[in-house]
């Protein structure tokens, strides 16, 4: 007995590949938002744990949030090491991952030494650390370089007195409205000329407004006459620049990761995370209303 040769014509075969194109056309874009969706929901894990161990350090730190820095120095040598408040809390992480969103880009490379085409941007580069503090200073740049900026202004401002630095973390009981009071936000370290992020994240951001209608100063501590340090408010005329948003950036489409005073994370967009605020260049605006301003509760 014979059998019989089974072949396809090549309409067969065209209408079999048209359909195989159509079938991969409509399932890729749902392939691709799972994955950005599960890139989300790690973000919002890891920016949870970072939360979390900011508590657990204020639990056994006399109630005080990490400071941003001891020194300003960015760096662990010579003379006297600085931190950041991202690398205080390494006893409480279980692995550094979690200071970092997963849609960023930034390799550990690129975090230890975000600005190496311009001398790290002051930071130390790790190979002309000695030997016996490269993982101290690698640490220390990864700190630096978390995608989770804490709210430098309100949680732990640092301020330029007349007999030097004042350099402080409010109590986390200070906080009236934990709930509502952002404690780290999604974030970036630099953006190219195009545009594109790159170096990572930044360990501090610049909230969007620190003064109400008054011109009063509602940072925590401030007072009349001192400087401050801080990075430029937000500048809303400048789409391209890095701190367009005063360092937040919208690793998610126009969505940010807020994990808040309480230790709860939520995702904003980018258009929420100002509300009750007037923005203007430089802090040039004022907070309109207190009881839906996210960055402080004075």
């Amino acid at each position: 007995m014979s059998r019989r040769r089974i072949a396809f014509t090549l309409i067969e075969l065209l209408v079999v590949i048209a359909i195989i194109a159509i079938l991969a056309a409509i399932l890729f874009p749902v392939f691709a938002q799972a994955k950005e969706a599960a890139k989300k929901t790690a973000a919002i894990s890891n920016s949870k744990q970072v939360a979390l161990a900011d508590i657990m350090y204020s639990t056994d730190s006399d109630d005080g949030f990490p400071i941003s820095s001891y020194n300003e120095n960015q760096k662990i040598w010579p003379g006297v090491p600085d931190t950041n408040s991202q690398l205080l809390l390494k006893p409480y992480m279980k692995n550094e991952g979690i200071l970092f969103d997963p849609t960023n880009p930034a390799g550990e490379r690129d975090r230890e030494c975000p600005g190496q085409a311009a001398g790290c941007d002051g930071l130390e580069d790790p190979n002309l650390v000695p030997a016996n503090l490269k993982q101290a200073q690698h640490d220390f740049n990864i700190g630096m370089t978390a995608d989770w900026g804490i709210n430098y202004e309100f949680i732990n401002p640092v301020y330029v007195t007349p007999s030097g630095l004042d350099i402080t973390a409010i109590a986390q009981t200070a906080v009236s409205r934990p709930a509502n009071t952002i404690l780290a936000i999604s974030s970036l370290w630099d953006r190219r000329a195009d545009g594109t992020p790159f170096g990572g994240g930044n360990y501090g951001v610049d909230a969007p407004c620190v003064y109400d209608v008054n011109n009063k100063d509602l940072r925590p501590g401030y007072q009349s006459g001192w400087g401050w340090y801080w990075f430029g408010g937000w500048n809303p005329q400048s789409p391209l620049a890095w701190n367009v948003f005063g360092g937040v950036w919208p690793w998610h489409g126009t969505h940010t990761v807020v994990a808040w005073v309480d230790g709860h994370t939520k995702v904003l967009d980018i258009t929420q995370v100002a509300q009750g605020c007037d923005v203007r260049p430089g802090w040039a605006g004022h907070v309109l209303n207190i009881n839906t301003y996210l960055w402080s509760d004075n």
